[in-house]
């Protein structure tokens, strides 16, 4: 059997694609299973619905540079110091790379939350970079701003005529970014032919240093935990 095993693995490998579903036609399926499981078409059919756009889903639709009228960048957490301080920190310097990457080439308006900002500096005209900050409150605390603030701060900065919107975040943050920037009235887009940073999992993962499951385990726990928080 053992002899067998890997001409039949070769076999799959190659000819999987003759045997591809469609998205609706996996959906279908998940959900069939899941009403078994449950005994209730209803939540069968929710569920199956947010594995497809959530889980199973990781890209959002794309859109070429040179149809871009601005940029819009959502950081990733942040580096505190001993003092209490905060700093981009090494992810959002990876993002900040990103965005003046994408200016080079078209030269459009960019929202970017504070870490990416800061990161970018002189790299970007002043004129052309609006940093999104965090809220000040009357006794001087601050709030940190959630993806919808993010989203709602650009669109007040922009005057409301962001127009088609490159949106950067990482790659495991993207669709949510863009689903996000969308909901609140963004033409958002994924840039075309621009590689995303990844967090150190998924890019592990990749290069095949670590099982992907992991990625997908981040991914769940990331959608979930901002299904709650936004």
């Amino acid at each position: 059997m053992n002899k067998l095993l890997l001409p039949t693995l070769v076999t799959l490998f190659f000819t999987a694609s003759s045997y591809a579903i469609t998205d609706s036609e996996l959906q279908n399926a998940i959900a069939a299973k899941l009403e078994v499981q449950l005994e209730n078409k209803e939540v069968a059919n929710y569920t199956a619905k947010f594995l497809m756009d959530n889980i199973l889903t990781w890209k959002g639709k794309e859109l070429a540079l040179d149809q871009a009228d601005s940029i819009l960048a959502y950081s990733f957490g942040n580096r505190v110091l001993e003092n209490g301080n905060q700093i981009p920190g090494k992810m959002n310097e990876d993002l900040a790379d990103t965005v003046v990457e994408i200016y080079k080439k078209i030269e459009k308006p960019v929202y970017a939350q504070w870490e990416i900002a800061q990161a970018i500096g002189n790299r970007i005209p002043a004129k052309q970079l609006h940093s999104i900050n965090p809220h000040i409150a009357p006794d001087g605390s601050l709030t940190y701003l959630s993806t919808n603030g993010v989203a709602t701060d650009a669109v007040k900065m922009s005057g409301g005529v962001m127009g088609k919107t490159v949106v950067v975040g990482f790659y495991e943050h993207s669709l949510r970014t863009i689903t996000t920037s969308r909901r609140m009235g963004i033409d958002a887009y994924a840039p075309a032919n621009i590689n995303l940073p990844m967090t150190m999992i998924l890019n592990q993962a990749k290069h095949g240093l670590v099982i992907s499951r992991l990625s997908l385990c981040t991914k769940l726990a990331i959608e979930l935990l901002m299904s709650v928080v936004i």
